[in-house]
């Protein structure tokens, strides 16, 4: 049996590069042995098509996804809020999450 939450983390506007090291230290929460998955993916990862997701524009704010089975989301959200945000995205960092039995997803501001 599973209990999939899924999960998309809203990381403000980025480049590219500040965007791929602050992916980098949120799953830091997945590197250990009990967390075995791969953690969350941006929407506009390399190997990814480019575009793919909608819409007649480019999305202009980093956006990371995933579907975990058994997410600790106390822990995630606590491993979230001791990162060092950069100031200028702090207020604007949000998890939106939708857990296994639940019809909609609910936001939480993470900084």
């Amino acid at each position: 049996m599973s209990v999939v939450t899924n999960v998309i983390l809203h990381m403000g506007c980025l480049d590219d590069e500040q965007g791929e090291k602050l992916l980098a230290q949120v799953n830091e929460f997945f590197d250990n042995e009990d967390r075995d998955c791969m953690g969350f993916v941006l929407v506009d990862d390399p190997s990814l098509p480019e575009g793919w997701y909608g819409g007649t524009k480019m999305l202009e704010c980093t956006l990371a996804i995933g579907a975990f089975n058994y997410l600790d989301l106390g822990d995630l959200v606590e491993h979230l809020r001791q990162i060092k945000w950069p100031r200028y995205i702090q207020g604007n960092v949000q998890l939106m999450v939708k857990e296994q039995d639940h019809g909609r997803f609910r936001i939480i501001d993470v900084a």
